[in-house]
Protein backbone atom coordinates (compact mmCIF):
# COMPACT_ATOMS: atom_id res chain seq x y z
CA UNK A 1 0.00 0.00 0.00
CA UNK A 2 2.42 2.25 0.62
CA UNK A 3 5.03 1.68 -2.15
CA UNK A 4 1.22 2.42 -4.55
CA UNK A 5 1.01 5.92 -2.65
CA UNK A 6 4.97 6.97 -3.26
CA UNK A 7 3.67 6.10 -7.06
CA UNK A 8 0.39 8.29 -7.07
CA UNK A 9 2.41 11.11 -5.61
CA UNK A 10 5.29 10.46 -7.82
CA UNK A 11 2.82 10.50 -10.50
CA UNK A 12 1.04 13.47 -9.30
CA UNK A 13 4.29 15.28 -9.16
CA UNK A 14 5.25 13.94 -12.84
CA UNK A 15 1.88 15.72 -13.90
CA UNK A 16 2.29 18.95 -12.50
CA UNK A 17 5.37 19.41 -13.73
CA UNK A 18 5.84 18.16 -17.02
CA UNK A 19 2.07 18.58 -17.84
CA UNK A 20 2.57 19.09 -21.33
CA UNK A 21 4.55 16.09 -22.01
CA UNK A 22 2.31 14.19 -20.44
CA UNK A 23 -1.38 15.36 -21.50
CA UNK A 24 0.84 15.21 -25.33
CA UNK A 25 1.78 11.33 -24.84
CA UNK A 26 -1.66 10.64 -23.71
CA UNK A 27 -3.35 12.56 -26.69
CA UNK A 28 -0.73 10.49 -29.34
CA UNK A 29 -1.95 7.44 -27.96
CA UNK A 30 -5.65 7.90 -28.22
CA UNK A 31 -4.99 8.90 -31.72
CA UNK A 32 -3.06 5.74 -32.60
CA UNK A 33 -5.56 3.43 -31.34
CA UNK A 34 -8.09 5.46 -33.31
CA UNK A 35 -5.69 4.93 -36.21
CA UNK A 36 -5.56 0.88 -35.57
CA UNK A 37 -8.84 0.88 -35.28
CA UNK A 38 -10.00 2.56 -38.39
CA UNK A 39 -7.28 0.70 -39.83
CA UNK A 40 -8.48 -2.59 -39.05
CA UNK A 41 -12.20 -1.55 -40.22
CA UNK A 42 -10.82 -0.78 -43.78
CA UNK A 43 -8.55 -4.15 -43.52
CA UNK A 44 -11.89 -5.82 -42.97
CA UNK A 45 -13.99 -4.44 -45.76
CA UNK A 46 -11.20 -4.57 -48.14
CA UNK A 47 -10.94 -8.74 -47.25
CA UNK A 48 -14.70 -9.01 -47.49
CA UNK A 49 -14.73 -7.07 -50.92
CA UNK A 50 -11.78 -9.70 -52.52
CA UNK A 51 -13.86 -12.62 -51.19
CA UNK A 52 -16.98 -11.98 -52.54
CA UNK A 53 -15.19 -11.46 -55.73
CA UNK A 54 -13.85 -15.08 -55.13
CA UNK A 55 -16.56 -16.60 -54.60
CA UNK A 56 -18.43 -15.73 -58.16
CA UNK A 57 -14.99 -17.83 -59.80
CA UNK A 58 -13.55 -19.76 -57.29
CA UNK A 59 -15.72 -21.75 -53.84
CA UNK A 60 -12.93 -24.19 -52.33
CA UNK A 61 -10.37 -20.51 -52.25
CA UNK A 62 -12.99 -18.22 -51.25
CA UNK A 63 -13.62 -21.00 -48.22
CA UNK A 64 -10.37 -21.15 -47.60
CA UNK A 65 -9.49 -17.61 -47.35
CA UNK A 66 -12.73 -16.88 -45.03
CA UNK A 67 -11.58 -19.83 -42.63
CA UNK A 68 -7.78 -18.02 -42.31
CA UNK A 69 -9.15 -14.62 -41.78
CA UNK A 70 -10.00 -12.96 -38.26
CA UNK A 71 -12.94 -13.97 -36.36
CA UNK A 72 -15.17 -11.30 -37.06
CA UNK A 73 -14.78 -11.69 -41.17
CA UNK A 74 -16.18 -15.48 -40.76
CA UNK A 75 -18.61 -14.03 -38.35
CA UNK A 76 -19.84 -11.80 -41.44
CA UNK A 77 -19.66 -14.42 -44.39
CA UNK A 78 -22.02 -17.11 -41.75
CA UNK A 79 -24.50 -14.80 -41.65
CA UNK A 80 -27.45 -15.69 -43.89
CA UNK A 81 -28.32 -12.02 -45.39
CA UNK A 82 -24.07 -11.71 -47.01
CA UNK A 83 -24.26 -14.80 -48.67
CA UNK A 84 -26.63 -16.62 -50.81
CA UNK A 85 -28.47 -19.72 -49.45
CA UNK A 86 -26.28 -22.38 -51.09
CA UNK A 87 -23.09 -20.86 -50.53
CA UNK A 88 -24.25 -20.11 -46.96
CA UNK A 89 -25.16 -24.10 -46.40
CA UNK A 90 -21.52 -25.04 -48.21
CA UNK A 91 -19.99 -23.19 -45.75
CA UNK A 92 -21.76 -23.84 -42.89
CA UNK A 93 -20.72 -27.52 -43.96
CA UNK A 94 -17.08 -26.37 -44.37
CA UNK A 95 -16.47 -24.49 -41.66
CA UNK A 96 -18.48 -27.17 -39.23
CA UNK A 97 -15.43 -30.07 -39.95
CA UNK A 98 -13.69 -31.20 -36.48
CA UNK A 99 -10.53 -29.61 -37.71
CA UNK A 100 -11.93 -26.32 -38.86
CA UNK A 101 -13.79 -25.91 -35.15
CA UNK A 102 -10.56 -26.69 -33.33
CA UNK A 103 -9.00 -23.59 -35.73
CA UNK A 104 -11.94 -21.21 -34.99
CA UNK A 105 -11.66 -21.96 -31.04
CA UNK A 106 -8.27 -21.33 -30.94
CA UNK A 107 -8.44 -17.51 -32.43
CA UNK A 108 -11.32 -16.88 -29.91
CA UNK A 109 -8.51 -17.94 -26.78
CA UNK A 110 -5.50 -16.35 -28.78
CA UNK A 111 -6.72 -12.63 -28.71
CA UNK A 112 -4.69 -9.64 -27.05
CA UNK A 113 -6.28 -8.60 -24.25
CA UNK A 114 -8.00 -5.26 -25.59
CA UNK A 115 -9.78 -7.15 -28.14
CA UNK A 116 -10.99 -10.80 -26.34
CA UNK A 117 -14.21 -9.37 -25.11
CA UNK A 118 -15.31 -8.62 -28.79
CA UNK A 119 -13.03 -11.52 -30.45
CA UNK A 120 -15.08 -13.84 -27.99
CA UNK A 121 -18.85 -12.62 -28.77
CA UNK A 122 -17.51 -13.07 -32.54
CA UNK A 123 -16.30 -16.41 -32.07
CA UNK A 124 -20.02 -17.30 -29.52
CA UNK A 125 -21.33 -16.02 -32.64
CA UNK A 126 -19.83 -18.34 -35.16
CA UNK A 127 -20.19 -21.59 -32.70
CA UNK A 128 -23.68 -20.98 -32.76
CA UNK A 129 -24.25 -21.57 -36.28
CA UNK A 130 -22.70 -24.30 -36.43
CA UNK A 131 -24.66 -27.17 -35.34
CA UNK A 132 -21.95 -29.86 -34.76
CA UNK A 133 -21.65 -31.77 -31.05
CA UNK A 134 -18.10 -30.40 -30.71
CA UNK A 135 -19.22 -26.51 -31.65
CA UNK A 136 -21.55 -27.17 -28.29
CA UNK A 137 -19.04 -28.46 -26.29
CA UNK A 138 -16.46 -25.22 -27.27
CA UNK A 139 -19.62 -22.78 -26.76
CA UNK A 140 -20.23 -24.03 -23.33
CA UNK A 141 -16.82 -23.92 -22.09
CA UNK A 142 -17.64 -19.70 -22.48
CA UNK A 143 -19.82 -20.16 -19.78
CA UNK A 144 -16.92 -20.44 -17.19
CA UNK A 145 -16.00 -17.29 -17.79
CA UNK A 146 -14.74 -14.34 -15.56
CA UNK A 147 -16.87 -11.62 -18.01
CA UNK A 148 -20.47 -11.53 -17.31
CA UNK A 149 -20.94 -10.67 -20.88
CA UNK A 150 -19.67 -13.24 -22.17
CA UNK A 151 -21.71 -15.51 -19.94
CA UNK A 152 -24.75 -14.00 -21.25
CA UNK A 153 -24.02 -13.82 -24.96
CA UNK A 154 -23.01 -17.80 -24.37
CA UNK A 155 -26.45 -18.17 -22.56
CA UNK A 156 -28.10 -16.54 -25.27
CA UNK A 157 -26.71 -18.32 -28.00
CA UNK A 158 -27.36 -21.86 -26.11
CA UNK A 159 -31.03 -20.98 -25.27
CA UNK A 160 -31.50 -21.02 -29.07
CA UNK A 161 -30.09 -24.60 -29.79
CA UNK A 162 -32.39 -27.10 -26.81
CA UNK A 163 -30.60 -30.04 -27.95
CA UNK A 164 -30.77 -32.42 -24.69
CA UNK A 165 -27.03 -32.24 -24.11
CA UNK A 166 -27.63 -28.49 -24.21
CA UNK A 167 -30.45 -28.59 -21.35
CA UNK A 168 -28.03 -31.59 -19.45
CA UNK A 169 -25.22 -29.16 -19.16
CA UNK A 170 -27.17 -25.66 -18.21
CA UNK A 171 -28.67 -28.10 -15.11
CA UNK A 172 -24.80 -29.00 -14.50
CA UNK A 173 -24.28 -25.14 -14.60
CA UNK A 174 -27.06 -24.02 -12.08
CA UNK A 175 -24.60 -25.59 -9.26
CA UNK A 176 -21.65 -23.40 -10.32
CA UNK A 177 -23.57 -20.25 -10.68
CA UNK A 178 -23.94 -17.65 -7.34
CA UNK A 179 -24.63 -14.77 -9.60
CA UNK A 180 -27.87 -13.26 -9.56
CA UNK A 181 -27.82 -11.62 -12.48
CA UNK A 182 -26.64 -14.79 -14.23
CA UNK A 183 -29.31 -16.97 -12.44
CA UNK A 184 -31.86 -14.87 -13.49
CA UNK A 185 -31.11 -15.33 -17.05
CA UNK A 186 -30.75 -18.94 -16.11
CA UNK A 187 -34.38 -18.88 -14.99
CA UNK A 188 -35.72 -17.10 -18.02
CA UNK A 189 -33.79 -19.73 -20.50
CA UNK A 190 -35.09 -22.69 -18.45
CA UNK A 191 -38.88 -21.10 -19.12
CA UNK A 192 -38.35 -20.53 -22.27
CA UNK A 193 -37.24 -23.92 -23.31
CA UNK A 194 -40.67 -25.46 -21.54
CA UNK A 195 -41.62 -28.65 -19.64
CA UNK A 196 -39.44 -30.63 -21.49
CA UNK A 197 -36.33 -28.87 -19.87
CA UNK A 198 -38.48 -28.81 -16.39
CA UNK A 199 -38.91 -32.36 -16.30
CA UNK A 200 -34.61 -32.98 -17.02
CA UNK A 201 -34.59 -31.43 -13.64
CA UNK A 202 -36.32 -33.52 -11.95
CA UNK A 203 -34.03 -36.26 -11.30
CA UNK A 204 -31.16 -33.70 -10.01
CA UNK A 205 -33.17 -31.90 -7.86
CA UNK A 206 -33.56 -34.14 -4.36
CA UNK A 207 -29.38 -33.98 -4.68
CA UNK A 208 -29.18 -30.31 -5.31
CA UNK A 209 -28.09 -27.84 -2.83
CA UNK A 210 -30.74 -25.78 -1.18
CA UNK A 211 -30.14 -22.71 -2.93
CA UNK A 212 -30.18 -24.56 -6.39
CA UNK A 213 -33.47 -26.64 -5.11
CA UNK A 214 -35.07 -23.27 -5.02
CA UNK A 215 -33.85 -22.39 -8.49
CA UNK A 216 -35.20 -25.59 -9.82
CA UNK A 217 -38.66 -25.02 -8.08
CA UNK A 218 -38.94 -21.52 -9.64
CA UNK A 219 -38.93 -23.42 -13.03
CA UNK A 220 -40.83 -26.85 -11.70
CA UNK A 221 -43.59 -24.43 -10.24
CA UNK A 222 -44.64 -22.84 -13.82
CA UNK A 223 -45.96 -26.12 -14.45
CA UNK A 224 -48.91 -27.21 -14.02
CA UNK A 225 -48.59 -31.41 -14.55
CA UNK A 226 -49.22 -33.97 -12.43
CA UNK A 227 -45.59 -35.18 -12.14
CA UNK A 228 -44.48 -31.98 -10.74
CA UNK A 229 -47.07 -31.45 -8.00
CA UNK A 230 -46.01 -34.71 -7.10
CA UNK A 231 -42.53 -33.55 -6.73
CA UNK A 232 -43.32 -30.17 -5.22
CA UNK A 233 -45.91 -32.03 -2.33
CA UNK A 234 -42.47 -34.38 -1.52
CA UNK A 235 -40.62 -31.40 -1.12
CA UNK A 236 -42.80 -30.07 1.31
CA UNK A 237 -40.92 -32.79 4.04
CA UNK A 238 -37.51 -32.01 3.59
CA UNK A 239 -35.41 -29.96 6.55
CA UNK A 240 -34.47 -27.02 4.80
CA UNK A 241 -37.35 -23.93 5.62
CA UNK A 242 -36.27 -21.52 2.82
CA UNK A 243 -37.37 -24.60 0.37
CA UNK A 244 -40.73 -25.20 2.34
CA UNK A 245 -41.27 -21.44 1.93
CA UNK A 246 -40.93 -21.30 -2.04
CA UNK A 247 -42.60 -24.51 -2.31
CA UNK A 248 -45.66 -23.50 -0.08
CA UNK A 249 -45.88 -20.56 -2.89
CA UNK A 250 -45.45 -22.63 -5.64
CA UNK A 251 -48.63 -24.74 -4.94
CA UNK A 252 -50.52 -21.79 -5.23
CA UNK A 253 -50.91 -23.12 -9.07
CA UNK A 254 -51.84 -26.35 -8.21
CA UNK A 255 -55.29 -28.17 -7.51
CA UNK A 256 -54.61 -29.31 -3.70
CA UNK A 257 -55.27 -32.97 -3.09
CA UNK A 258 -56.21 -34.04 0.54
CA UNK A 259 -52.66 -35.24 1.18
CA UNK A 260 -50.86 -32.28 0.42
CA UNK A 261 -53.20 -30.31 2.67
CA UNK A 262 -52.70 -31.85 5.20
CA UNK A 263 -48.68 -31.86 4.80
CA UNK A 264 -48.98 -27.93 4.85
CA UNK A 265 -51.64 -27.70 7.87
CA UNK A 266 -48.78 -29.83 9.55
CA UNK A 267 -46.53 -27.16 8.75
CA UNK A 268 -48.10 -24.68 11.33
CA UNK A 269 -45.74 -26.72 13.84
CA UNK A 270 -42.41 -26.02 12.23
CA UNK A 271 -39.85 -24.82 14.31
CA UNK A 272 -39.37 -22.27 11.76
CA UNK A 273 -41.40 -18.77 12.00
CA UNK A 274 -41.27 -18.23 8.24
CA UNK A 275 -42.25 -21.87 7.32
CA UNK A 276 -45.41 -21.56 9.78
CA UNK A 277 -45.92 -18.04 8.82
CA UNK A 278 -46.26 -18.85 4.79
CA UNK A 279 -48.32 -22.18 5.68
CA UNK A 280 -51.28 -19.85 7.06
CA UNK A 281 -50.61 -17.34 4.95
CA UNK A 282 -51.44 -19.98 2.44
CA UNK A 283 -54.40 -21.89 4.11
CA UNK A 284 -56.23 -18.39 4.68
CA UNK A 285 -55.49 -17.68 0.99
CA UNK A 286 -57.38 -20.70 0.02
CA UNK A 287 -59.39 -21.04 2.87
CA UNK A 288 -58.91 -24.45 3.96
CA UNK A 289 -61.56 -24.39 6.60
CA UNK A 290 -60.22 -28.20 8.54
CA UNK A 291 -57.33 -25.92 9.35
CA UNK A 292 -59.26 -23.09 10.98
CA UNK A 293 -58.64 -24.88 14.81
CA UNK A 294 -54.93 -25.39 14.39
CA UNK A 295 -54.67 -21.76 12.42
CA UNK A 296 -56.86 -20.09 15.26
CA UNK A 297 -53.91 -21.82 18.01
CA UNK A 298 -50.89 -19.61 16.15
CA UNK A 299 -52.92 -16.39 17.60
CA UNK A 300 -50.97 -16.90 20.72
CA UNK A 301 -47.23 -18.09 18.74
CA UNK A 302 -44.18 -17.31 20.18
CA UNK A 303 -43.29 -15.03 17.10
CA UNK A 304 -44.74 -12.01 16.76
CA UNK A 305 -44.72 -12.51 12.91
CA UNK A 306 -46.58 -15.21 12.95
CA UNK A 307 -49.40 -14.14 15.41
CA UNK A 308 -49.94 -10.83 13.13
CA UNK A 309 -49.98 -13.63 9.86
CA UNK A 310 -52.06 -15.59 11.70
CA UNK A 311 -54.73 -12.94 12.40
CA UNK A 312 -54.65 -12.38 8.90
CA UNK A 313 -55.18 -15.30 7.70
CA UNK A 314 -58.67 -15.85 10.24
CA UNK A 315 -59.57 -12.69 8.54
CA UNK A 316 -59.85 -14.36 5.12
CA UNK A 317 -62.27 -17.00 6.52
CA UNK A 318 -65.08 -13.87 7.51
CA UNK A 319 -67.35 -14.83 10.34
CA UNK A 320 -65.89 -18.49 10.92
CA UNK A 321 -62.55 -17.09 11.44
CA UNK A 322 -63.01 -14.00 12.97
CA UNK A 323 -65.18 -16.00 16.04
CA UNK A 324 -61.04 -17.22 17.19
CA UNK A 325 -60.16 -13.78 16.91
CA UNK A 326 -62.84 -12.83 19.23
CA UNK A 327 -62.76 -15.24 22.16
CA UNK A 328 -59.19 -14.48 22.58
CA UNK A 329 -59.27 -11.02 22.38
CA UNK A 330 -61.74 -10.91 25.42
CA UNK A 331 -59.14 -12.20 27.36
CA UNK A 332 -56.90 -9.53 29.40
CA UNK A 333 -53.13 -10.87 28.31
CA UNK A 334 -54.66 -10.88 24.37
CA UNK A 335 -51.71 -10.54 22.43
CA UNK A 336 -51.05 -7.19 21.79
CA UNK A 337 -50.51 -7.70 17.14
CA UNK A 338 -54.25 -8.85 17.66
CA UNK A 339 -55.39 -6.23 19.06
CA UNK A 340 -53.85 -3.62 16.94
CA UNK A 341 -55.50 -5.71 13.68
CA UNK A 342 -58.36 -5.12 15.51
CA UNK A 343 -58.44 -2.07 16.01
CA UNK A 344 -57.86 -1.40 12.23
CA UNK A 345 -60.48 -2.71 11.31
CA UNK A 346 -64.40 -0.65 10.79
CA UNK A 347 -66.69 -0.56 13.97
CA UNK A 348 -69.12 -1.36 11.39
CA UNK A 349 -67.59 -4.41 10.14
CA UNK A 350 -66.69 -5.22 13.80
CA UNK A 351 -70.26 -5.03 15.34
CA UNK A 352 -71.54 -6.92 12.25
CA UNK A 353 -69.30 -9.54 13.10
CA UNK A 354 -70.07 -9.76 16.65
CA UNK A 355 -73.99 -10.07 15.72
CA UNK A 356 -73.08 -12.56 13.38
CA UNK A 357 -70.49 -14.99 15.31
CA UNK A 358 -72.82 -14.90 18.43
CA UNK A 359 -76.30 -15.32 16.75
CA UNK A 360 -76.28 -18.89 17.13
CA UNK A 361 -75.53 -19.08 21.05
CA UNK A 362 -77.80 -16.54 21.30
CA UNK A 363 -80.75 -19.01 19.90
CA UNK A 364 -80.30 -20.88 23.21
CA UNK A 365 -79.04 -19.03 25.89
CA UNK A 366 -79.15 -14.88 26.66
CA UNK A 367 -74.90 -13.69 26.39
CA UNK A 368 -74.24 -11.06 28.73
CA UNK A 369 -73.48 -8.14 26.90
CA UNK A 370 -70.21 -7.96 29.15
CA UNK A 371 -69.32 -11.02 27.04
CA UNK A 372 -69.32 -9.03 24.35
CA UNK A 373 -66.80 -6.43 25.30
CA UNK A 374 -63.16 -6.47 23.35
CA UNK A 375 -60.57 -5.55 25.61
CA UNK A 376 -58.48 -3.17 22.29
Amino acid sequence: MDVMIKVLISLSHFIRQYSFLYFGFLGLFLLLMLILLIRKRKSNAFVIKNIKRLLSKDLDKAFGKIENSNLDIIEYFLNENNLNTNNYIKLSQYLSQPEKIRAIFSKMKAPQKHYRSEVIESGISILSKLSTPQATDYLITFLYEDNQETVKTTLEALSNKQTEKIIYSLIEYTNYVTDNNILSVLNDIFKKMGDRAAKMIIPFIYEAEPTTIIFYIDIIGEHNQKEFYQLLSNLLTVENPEVKIHVIKKLYNYDLDDNTINKIIALLEDKHWGVRSQALTFLGDTKITKALPLMAKKLTDKSGIVRVTATEALMEFGYDGIKYIFELAKKPDAPKELKEALKKQDIAFLIEALENVYQDQDKHHQINPDDKQLSL
